[in-house]
């Protein structure tokens, strides 16, 4: 009994030193958001160049967590973490020292590197070493250290800004870099037996191509710039690259990704109801935010304190559904949360519109995910043979990275398009038409949601 309570308090304190480089770079990524505006202006470079310190770190995160699987078989877990530890670290005081545009964008595309590792890592170790009965739990666990980053980073960002200087966003992420890697040494056992195994160099470079290009395609697009000569050209190489990495995939004698998953009806379900929830939570974290700001005038640091109770509403939600699925059957808390999101998104159109009315909408959306995103991937991923659960955390977390930057995408577009359908409206007024756009978009694809679910989920699957 001491022993198991040893290996469950080792693992816990292994889940929270990989999930704290996740959650560095989150909280970093949403605090810097604050300063754009600012940093366009010390560097002389536009808005949409400023940009790319996040669109640059989303790229190579997304890049490097299909390679998960591979990295995984080949090297021990404590070699992945202090590789992610040492270039999180570099990137971090390179950006913290940085005198122009160039430095601070290598800078960032380094910590992309660490968290393409750190956050597939973290789950990985989760889907491999808990016991199946409290696997709700763990992966909920791991879940909060991630879900709390969104919740205190505007608001981290916003104080920073105001008092010291946006420099110190990286500065005071050292000492926690610290606090990770002394608690990873502690807790990361060192046994591992590596597997000989070859990348799929054709099938890496392929995806990556349609990571990057899609990506692009997509950054594009949240501009505004729907139809122009290069968009189209990516959009093009994007689809042919993707057509020719599953071609090349199933002919492939060790494949990058375990494409054979998709066969399995429930798994594919469940996966593309996680993809749109990741799709809505990002353009619900874009939208509301911006409204705030642009139609009500609230300022970053009032904007962030509105959203933060639902942010930390989400992240202790992500924990107690995951505590919850493992002595309840599963459709309980996925079922429920996705229901309470298709609610509340039909409820926001009889709504008033105000900032009060906003951050409950906003919470009680954030209820509804909490108890059902982290629940969906324990109910797939544990439903796979053990020997396919990585592969299919791979595919996971690919699909919840660029969910991100689909999300984002798709409100960002409707919100630009009703700012310009009407010539002479105010603003505030077109911001206010394009949340009310985008609340269309918000319950079509909170139902579909809700269907995939139902269909993915049967009550022969149940617990």
């Amino acid at each position: 009994m001491e022993q198991a309570h040893t290996t469950n308090r080792h693992l816990i304190a292994e889940i929270f030193a990989i999930g704290l480089l996740g959650f560095l770079g989150i909280v970093i990524e949403t605090a810097l958001n604050i300063a754009f505006p600012l940093l366009s202006d010390l560097f002389h470079v536009t808005p949409a160049q400023i940009q790319w310190l996040t669109t640059g770190y989303m790229i190579v995160s997304t890049i490097l967590i299909p390679l998960s699987v591979f990295l995984r078989k080949r090297f021990s877990v404590i070699t992945l973490f202090r590789f992610s530890v040492i270039v999180f670290s570099l990137g971090t005081l390179l950006a913290a020292i940085s005198s122009n545009y160039a430095i601070l964008l290598c800078a960032r595309l380094l910590q992309g590197v660490s968290n393409g590792i750190a956050l597939p890592l973290m789950f990985s170790v989760i889907l491999q070493d808990a016991p199946r009965k409290q696997l709700g739990r763990m992966i909920g666990l791991g879940s909060l250290v991630i879900a709390f980053a969104p919740a205190i980073g505007p608001v981290f960002g916003g104080l920073v800004q105001t008092y010291l200087s946006w420099r110190a966003v990286f500065w005071l992420a050292l000492p926690l870099m610290l606090v990770a890697w002394l608690l990873g040494e502690f807790s990361i056992p060192r046994a591992f037996t590596p597997t000989a195994q070859s990348v799929d160099l054709l099938g890496a470079s392929l995806l990556g191509v349609f990571l990057v290009t899609s990506m692009l395609v997509i950054v594009n697009i949240s501009a505004g710039h729907f139809t122009n000569r290069s968009n189209l050209i990516e959009g093009v190489l994007a689809i042919l690259t993707l057509i020719a990495f599953i071609v090349t995939t199933r002919r492939a004698a060790a494949p990058l990704l375990d494409l054979r998953l998709f066969h399995r009806s429930a798994f594919t379900l469940c996966l593309v109801a996680f993809f749109l929830l990741q799709c809505l939570s990002l353009s619900m974290s874009y939208l509301i935010p911006n409204v705030l700001q642009l139609s009500f005038h609230s300022s970053p640091n009032v904007a962030g304190l509105l959203v933060l109770p639902a942010a930390l509403i989400d992240a202790i939600m992500s924990a107690i559904a995951g505590y919850v699925y493992d002595k309840t059957p599963a459709r309980l808390t996925i079922l429920g949360g996705a229901t309470l999101i298709l609610i509340v998104f039909i409820g926001s159109f009889f709504s008033p519109i105000d900032p009060m009315s906003l951050a409950i909408i906003y919470a009680i959306f954030m209820l509804g995910l909490g108890a059902c995103y982290a629940n969906i991937m324990t109910y797939s991923l544990g439903n796979l043979p053990q020997s396919k659960t990585d592969d299919g955390n791979a595919i996971f977390m690919t699909a919840q990275a660029y969910a991100g930057a689909v999300g984002i995408a798709l409100a960002a577009s409707l919100v630009s398009f009703a700012q310009t359908a009407v010539p002479g409206r105010t603003l505030a007024t077109s911001t206010l038409a394009g949340l009310r756009l985008n609340n269309w978009y918000l319950v079509i694809t909170a139902l579909l949601v809700l269907i995939l679910l139902i269909i993915g989920i049967r009550p022969k699957n149940w617990r």
